[in-house]
């Protein structure tokens, strides 16, 4: 029935007087969608945390009444609504009460369900419908879901819950003809933007089987991966591997927001890469660039990495619980293995790049791992995948060589899928629609958890584009593809006089001679091993041999190069045993307040060039002349703090502990006996600006108030520091701001 009929069939009811006017307004406020209002549900949010519950069904309403009459200015009167509503249940077809109860049932979480998924899917998968598009995945869960709500807990005429769906939709509906163009757009990015100062991973365990959902949270300091971050990392997933509740890994990550304005129509579309998705491994925690880095540091950092990726490619390929990252920004090179090499399913954006040489556009990271022969795991497997690519359009073969010595090449969606460096392509604006789908289908245990994720992603996958590789295939496969040699490569590429092979030449003659044979070689060799551990160990021995030869250069003051090649591939079995069983429980327990990295304080930095632990008394008095920032372990113990975290010097942790303690009790803005005013809310703290005389007595209250002592009576007692001088806050530059906010 239309909104039109129904408002001819109301206004025909004696009991009913209200005006079409009413009745219109009266639909608009019942079919609102609040769900997917964000500032109606942000507000909402921010009044249940304050209250500590949830509002009842009365509170719910004036609020969404307040809301509908403020921000889309229409009235409603909830007395008259109520009623219109009564009138309206009581004349609905008695089925569309089970109707909405099948909606709002939680298949998620009734294991009975999740366990005869595999069944279902399989089913799916037997009849060809393995890659289904989102409305018809859509279609068979339903009728899945159905089924077993029919069966097991209430029965219900399926058909005419197609028919009630399919009219409740047309009456929602847009009359647009062009409403394609801007609905189902997705919900966004979800919990991207949720930046916490002193917790970088945060770890969300499923109900009662599922996937685990992990988040990390640093985009000020670009996500870069420091010890620490890593060992808290690989204790996130630890138990994955034991847990039969835990079927699957879902890992996203708040890569930041691009800064880039409304662009002019009439200029030229630039790419401009400003999300991190992981900045990179480094070697310990400061932002500020050091000149050499520890070999024992580096080393211990190195197994960190490869014990970590090795972790969740167990976890994956053994275990059978896939593990989801969804890229969506900027990887770097030392990084990427955790992105695109750890056996997951690969998911990746528009905005997700990687690179293997150097990018001018990308500014490199302070104190990144120096691993100059990073990413040849990755580099290996396209190497082998084009040599066996038999395909339609086959990736031409030398295809890593050509992405090893081709300088300032970003690796961007299409190409990162023609090179099977990923398995899914999506848009960022589903995000949210992702995830949401992924943790529907979670549940279904192993081995079917892959499966069923899988075809979840399929139904969310987008064209990417065209790859720039199919465009340069020929030439790659002229250059790079027979050549025993990089001699050969560049004599190939001396034939085109174009700008692009010049490009080449003059990269690969800026590297030094023995780094480049040994980098050309070693991607051979990489193609051939099959295993990410083969392939790592691989990596490290020629990292740490290359590093030792340097070294020896600068000690004998020669300058020639080894044609030797063979010594660096000789193993380092002592170093490469122990590879991918780094410790990390003692590690932490022995580092729990050591490692604190400054990257942190990298945007403090900017305005005032000063170390916030520098800045802090108490830890400046203890640092002495040793030049040494962390937190020593003589630190006050602060509740809820962690201060082996990176970011817990983001700024004062025991201030920012005891905020909630010390908000001054706000005056009651409007009397309780001030008059009612109709149309008025009094609870509503804006109503009394609306009022001179109330808004007069407010600002006299708040000049006249005591003002708050500058250093809580409760502050930890910090050796030579006098709190009882009003000075003492000014030398600490969180008491002061304190002092002035």
């Amino acid at each position: 029935m239309t909104v039109a009929a129904e408002t001819e069939k109301y206004l025909e009811q004696p009991t009913l007087p209200f005006s079409s006017t009413q009745l219109a307004a009266f639909h608009r406020f019942h079919a609102y969608k609040w769900d997917d209002d964000d500032q109606f549900q942000a507000g909402l949010k921010t009044i249940t945390e304050t209250q500590g519950g949830t509002p009842s069904f009365s509170e719910l309403l004036k609020m969404r009444q307040y809301y509908f009459s403020t921000r889309l200015g229409s009235s409603i009167n909830l007395d008259e609504y109520l009623a219109w509503r009564r009138h309206l249940e009581a004349s609905e077809d008695p089925n569309e009460a089970i109707f909405k109860r099948f909606d709002e049932y939680d298949f998620d979480n009734d294991t009975r369900f999740q366990q005869g998924l595999p069944s279902i899917i399989g089913q799916l998968m037997k009849d060809g419908k393995g890659t289904l598009d989102k409305a018809a995945l859509q279609k068979e869960m339903t009728k899945a879901k159905a089924f077993y709500y029919a069966r097991f807990i209430e029965l219900f005429d399926f058909p005419a819950y197609l028919t009630w769906k399919d009219m409740e939709k047309s009456q929602a509906g847009p009359v647009c003809p062009f409403a394609h163009l801007w609905q189902n757009q997705g919900k966004g990015s979800g919990n991207d933007l949720a930046e916490d100062a002193q917790t970088f991973l945060t770890a969300t365990r499923p109900v009662s089987s599922g996937a685990l959902q992990l988040h990390l949270h640093s985009p000020a300091t670009k996500n870069v991966l420091t010890p620490t971050r890593l060992a808290k990392m690989s204790q996130a997933v630890a138990s994955v591997s034991e847990e039969s509740a835990i079927t699957s890994i879902f890992w996203t990550v708040n890569a930041g927001t691009s800064s880039r304005t409304q662009r002019d129509p009439e200029a030229e579309i630039v790419s401009k890469d400003e999300k991190w998705f992981y900045g990179g491994v480094v070697v310990g925690g400061s932002s500020k660039p050091s000149a050499s880095q520890d070999a024992v540091k580096t080393k211990e950092v190195l197994r960190q990495y490869y014990t970590l990726v090795d972790q969740l490619s167990d976890i994956s390929s053994k275990h059978q619980k896939p593990i989801v990252a969804i890229v969506d920004g900027i990887v770097s090179l030392s990084a990427a293995y955790l992105a695109y090499g750890s056996g997951a399913l690969r998911t990746i954006t528009e905005n997700a790049t990687l690179a293997f040489t150097p990018v001018d556009s990308i500014e490199p990271t302070p104190n990144e791992i120096v691993n100059p022969f990073a990413g040849l795991y990755l580099l290996g497997r396209v190497q082998a995948k084009a040599n066996s690519d038999t395909g339609a359009r086959p990736l031409p073969k030398g295809v890593g060589h050509y992405l090893a010595f081709c300088p300032n090449y970003i690796l961007r969606g299409p190409d990162l899928r023609k090179l099977g460096l990923a398995d899914f392509f999506v848009s960022s604006s589903k995000k949210q629609d992702i995830q949401e789908a992924i943790l529907s289908v979670a549940g279904c245990p192993p081995p079917h958890t892959t499966q069923a994720v899988s075809m979840a992603l399929n139904a969310e996958v987008v064209y990417p584009g065209p790859a720039k590789i199919d465009v340069w295939r020929d030439e790659i496969k002229e250059c790079f593809g027979d050549s025993n040699s990089l001699k050969e490569i560049v004599t190939n590429l001396e034939k085109y006089d174009k700008p692009w092979s010049k490009s080449i030449r003059d990269y690969i003659a800026s590297l030094e001679p023995v780094f480049a044979k040994l980098l050309f070689e070693a991607i051979n060799r990489a193609s051939e091993l099959s295993t990410f551990q083969d392939c790592a160990r691989l990596e490290y021995r020629l990292s740490q041999r290359y590093k030792d030869y340097l070294s020896s250069l600068s000690e004998s003051n020669q300058t020639g190069a080894d044609d030797n090649l063979e010594k660096f591939f000789e193993p380092l079995e002592e170093d490469e045993a122990e590879l991918f069983t780094f410790p990390f429980a003692e590690w932490i327990k022995e580092h729990h307040h050591d490692d604190v990295d400054e990257f942190s304080a990298q945007t403090t930095s900017e305005k005032g060039d000063q170390d916030p632990t520098k800045a802090c008394p108490y830890l400046a008095s203890k640092d002495g002349n040793s030049g040494s920032s962390t937190v020593p372990n003589g630190h006050p113990n602060i509740p809820g703090v962690d201060f082996s975290d990176p970011e817990a010097v983001k700024s004062c942790p025991f201030l920012s502990s005891k905020k909630p303690q010390e908000t001054a009790t706000q005056p009651e803005a409007v009397p309780s006996d001030h008059p009612k005013i109709p149309g008025v809310d009094l609870s509503d703290p804006e109503a009394a600006k609306a009022c001179p005389f109330l808004s007069a007595k407010m600002k006299k209250e708040q000049e006249t108030a005591p003002k708050t002592a500058s250093v809580p009576a409760d502050h930890p007692a910090i050796p030579g520091v006098d709190f009882s001088n009003p000075d003492a806050a000014k030398q600490c530059p969180f008491l002061a701001s304190k002092g002035t906010q």
